[in-house]
């Protein structure tokens, strides 16, 4: 094979991947991609017929965004220097696919800020295709009971962090739609919504109501349901009257336990007046023994002075007597004699 030759085939081989690349397609999803926050998510896009992109430079941009581009690869590799910064180390192709067509871009962990339009662009085909991606937050709502009488109920469901802003309705037993006050709805400053909304219900026989909130754009529903027991007139009698006989039993009991108290009290009054009648009957013979001792030692005192005076009166007798027996010359004996007797008593 000569070159002239070569060169014709060349040129044929590269005049069909023109007319082939000129007759592929550069298709994405026409349907809006839906995540949810956190999740990881892939925006699909190929060429149809399928040629290899290998080559390609894909540029994957949103052009609400500053700078627009979210990733571009070129020469085989992902170029950081054009890429926004809130998509750092968070996109990728699936390079080995590009010989096949495929330029679909991945998103890790995606955020509710990533909800927007994309576009997928190649260069040298000069091929575009755009693709909406919606980012949503569900919660699961909570019900909980207002007010309760014997023949109605208020009932009220509150479900926080949706996005987008969700509608809340209430089903019956048998799935019929409820009439419910307005939603309320508050959005926070992380942009995520609380709504909450109230219903009257009768006890009936279908007393299981349940609350769905929905959002339609992300295909999402959450659903809580919640039983009210139906209240018989069986039931009211009974309240009707165990209601008085709670009391009454109430009453007899404290009155018991107050009696008690009273009872402990009186008794331990008198208890304490016993042991102090004892103690002063103890104490009283102890205090009269001391006394009949004391006035006995005393009586003792009195009668031996009683005594010496009496045994004082004798001498001075006897001392008289003998002055007028004896004659005169033995007074000065007799004055000794006394003086004696003076000294000893």
């Amino acid at each position: 094979m000569d070159f002239r030759t070569c060169s014709v085939l060349m040129c044929l081989i590269k005049s069909f991947e023109v007319c082939v690349a000129e007759q592929s397609e550069l298709i994405c999803s026409h349907q809006p991609i839906v995540a949810l926050a956190g999740d990881d998510v892939i925006l699909p896009c190929y060429l149809d017929p399928p040629i290899s992109a290998s080559s390609e430079t894909v540029v994957w941009t949103r052009p609400d965004l500053d700078p627009k581009y979210i990733h571009v690869h070129q020469d085989g590799r992902l170029m950081f220097d054009y890429q926004n910064p809130s998509y750092y180390l968070r996109t990728r192709l699936f390079v080995d696919e590009l010989q096949n067509g495929n330029v679909s871009m991945k998103i890790f962990k995606v955020k509710i800020s990533d909800a927007g339009k994309y576009f997928c662009f190649l260069r040298s085909m000069l091929k575009e295709a755009s693709i909406q991606l919606t980012v949503g937050v569900v919660s699961t709502p909570i019900i909980e009971v207002v007010s309760n009488n014997s023949r109605r109920v208020v009932l009220q469901c509150e479900s926080k962090g949706w996005y987008p802003e969700p509608e809340v309705v209430w089903l019956d037993g048998e799935g019929n739609l409820l009439s419910a006050g307005p939603t309320e709805t508050v959005r926070g400053p992380d942009d995520l919504y609380t709504v909450s909304s109230r219903v009257t219900v009768e006890k009936r026989h279908s007393n299981i109501f349940t609350c769905r909130v929905q959002q339609k754009d992300i295909n999402q529903t959450r659903e809580t349901h919640i039983y009210v027991p139906v209240q018989s007139s069986s039931d009211r009698i009974r309240i009707i009257i165990i209601i008085p006989v709670c009391i009454i039993v109430l009453f007899i009991i404290t009155l018991i336990i107050c009696t008690k108290r009273i009872l402990r009290t009186l008794e331990g009054d008198v208890t304490h007046g016993v042991k102090e009648a004892m103690l002063m009957v103890e104490v009283k013979p102890k205090v009269q023994k001391h006394n009949v001792n004391m006035n006995a030692a005393q009586l003792q005192l009195l009668v031996k002075g009683n005594q010496q005076q009496e045994d004082q009166r004798e001498q001075l007798d006897r001392v008289q007597r003998s002055q007028t027996e004896e004659p005169s010359g033995a007074g000065n004996n007799t004055e000794d004699t006394l003086k004696h007797r003076e000294t000893q008593c």
